[in-house]
């Protein structure tokens, strides 16, 4: 056999790389790692075909493109800066499916309003849905569209439970888990277990908001955070089913 020249051999180890790991550097990789995890995108998406897209007139290749160069490597500068921790990276086919399908429902808002439509994203949608069979199970109907099992999602809850500092973990026990039927409320776990800023902290992690807040507002909490960038659910008014089921699981986990 012959043997691989300097550059084969720096393409073979690239190929070895996790997708997780090239994620986090994304904005520094090389030519030979940007070829790498842009053939990951290509295998990861080559089969999956959800129905947003046939209400776009751009064919799947060029979308999958548009997709590696402005959501993967982030070269629109339109795009908001990434906080992703390390723990948020794809590191599945399945999540990497469900970046996709939150770009294709944002082609979709973009070019009605181009065409000045009055059908909103959530009636064309409606409309595709309406054609398929009635799924035996809508938590995990609803779950699946967004590349994600029940099992999955408590994982991931554990993971975040569990990274969770001390007085988070007794906050959420105390407002989504095991000491929520504690006299006295969140107040009370807090007093008992002489947590500090406890208002502002439940604020901070996303399990009490203010009357006025948005859901961008919910989104830049710590449970709002973990929710768009580790499950790849953005916090939006369609998303509410996905998002109630997600908070159901995680306080199971908080609960546990």
């Amino acid at each position: 056999m012959d043997a691989l020249s300097p550059r084969d051999s720096g393409v073979l180890a690239m190929e070895t790389a996790t997708l997780a790991d090239l994620w986090q550097r994304r904005a520094s990789l090389s030519d030979v790692e940007i070829g790498s995890i842009y053939r990951m995108v290509l295998a990861a998406l080559r089969s999956y075909y959800p129905p947003e897209l046939r209400g776009l007139p751009e064919d799947k290749e060029e979308l999958i493109s548009q997709f590696f160069f402005s959501r993967v490597l982030r070269l629109d500068s339109e795009q908001r800066a990434s906080h992703a921790s390390p723990e948020s990276a794809p590191s599945t086919a399945h999540a990497l499916c469900a970046y996709f399908r939150r770009f294709l429902i944002d082609c979709l808002r973009s070019a009605s309003l181009q065409r000045n439509l009055s059908l909103e994203i959530d009636g064309v949608q409606a409309e595709v849905d309406s054609r398929a069979h009635a799924p035996d199970d809508p938590i995990a109907a609803t779950l699946a569209e967004f590349g994600l099992t029940e099992a999955r999602v408590r994982a991931l809850a554990r993971v975040f439970v569990a990274q969770s500092d001390e007085h988070d973990r007794q906050i959420l026990a105390g407002s989504l888990g095991a000491s929520g039927e504690r006299k006295g409320g969140l107040k009370g776990v807090a007093d008992a277990y002489d947590v500090p800023s406890y208002h502002y902290r439940a604020r901070k992690l996303g399990v009490t908001t203010k009357k006025d807040s948005t859901p961008a507002c919910y989104a830049a909490t710590k449970i709002g955070r973990w929710t768009e960038e580790t499950l790849g659910i953005e916090i939006t008014p369609e998303n509410r089913d996905a998002i109630l089921i997600v908070l159901n699981l995680l306080a199971l986990e908080a609960h546990a």
